[in-house]
């Protein structure tokens, strides 16, 4: 096994915080970095281009931005001409995150040279992002229904949470039920969805958000599970497909207060990104808006930190942009 596929599988571990390396536990984003930095050394060119790109992802994860606009602008280097698109492409959005608008366009002008159709692009993801984060964590206790222009098809959207060890609903998610079955009696008409395809004890997630709200009294006809979902990625695409199939015009995302931002904006790249491609017609367009939960978990109105760092991240990654490629490896 190469270090490429070792630094792919410490990426992909579910032991996030104990990784053995070397009979060391670390992170397994620390793993990724080390197999890594070794695969650098014997790498050429455009291959070292994507070890870069990828080390430089792993930064942002771990909240090092300016460690990963270091390796991004290393990579331009040695990278070819897609390469160079990409590598802009990051370096436009997180010079937006750290408030440098000069060197956002100026990356945004380099990419116009190499490809006009990417630029306009990516300076929609970095609307998306804006618009986004200019707007406060709605909360149920605004006492108004985040549902504009009622009149036309709407549906809510229900992301999931890891459910106990017995199958059983943790209390994150029972928070988001309750507050889809509020949504769900304010408008008899809308549709619900749903998502997430995790599995424990022989139930997805799905599974028992469909069976808590039918016990509350919903109608089962109501409510669309979608049960492939094993992330917040999957959530957005998955879910976009059904509410595209359905023609639905507004969705409201429910979920926690430190991930709604980051849904939306998911399911906001994802649609944008599908515009651009030409996979769907621009007139069947999906107004998102959300609704989170009174956790506790945001310390403030708008995202911040971490949080604010994971929009960022989430932005790029419903754009498309892979967060491991190296060469013929590689994960969104």
């Amino acid at each position: 096994m190469d270090d490429i596929q070792r630094a792919l599988d410490a990426y992909n571990s579910p032991r996030r915080h104990n990784f053995n390396l070397n009979g060391k536990a670390v992170s397994n984003l620390e793993a990724v970095q080390h197999f890594l930095s070794q695969a650098l050394c014997l790498a050429k060119d455009t291959g070292k281009a994507d070890i870069l790109m990828t080390m430089a992802n792993i930064n942002s994860f771990q909240g090092n931005i300016d460690q990963a606009i270091h390796s991004y602008n290393q990579a331009l280097l040695s990278a070819n001409h897609h390469q160079q698109i990409k590598l802009n492409s990051y370096l436009a959005v997180w010079h937006h995150f750290l408030g440098k608008p000069q060197l956002v366009t100026a990356h945004i002008e380099q990419i116009s040279h190499l490809d006009p159709k990417s630029a306009k692009a990516i300076t929609g993801v970095i609307t998306i992002i804006e618009n986004n984060l200019d707007t406060p964590i709605l909360y149920h206790h605004t006492g108004s229904l985040p549902i504009s222009n009622c009149s036309s098809r709407h549906a809510i959207v229900t992301l999931g949470y890891k459910l106990n060890s017995d199958g059983s609903i943790a209390k994150p998610l029972v928070l988001r039920l309750k507050h889809t079955l509020k949504l769900a009696t304010q408008s008899p008409n809308s549709l619900i969805i749903v998502t997430g395809g995790v599995e424990t004890a022989g139930i997805t997630e799905a599974d028992q958000m469909q069976t808590w709200l039918v016990e509350k009294g919903v109608s089962i006809s109501r409510i669309i599970k979608e049960e492939k979902a094993a992330n917040t990625i999957d959530n957005a695409q998955l879910s976009l497909e059904i509410l595209q199939r359905r023609q639905i015009q507004h969705a409201t995302l429910v979920s926690a207060s430190i991930h709604v931002h980051r849904s939306q904006i998911l399911f906001e790249t994802i649609q944008d990104s599908q515009q651009q491609n030409g996979y769907k017609m621009p007139d069947s367009h999906i107004a998102f808006n959300h609704l989170a939960v009174d956790d506790e978990l945001s310390p403030g109105r708008f995202p911040s930190g971490q949080t604010r760092i994971n929009c960022y991240i989430d932005a790029l990654r419903g754009y498309g942009l892979a967060a491991f490629s190296c060469g013929d490896l590689r994960q969104i």
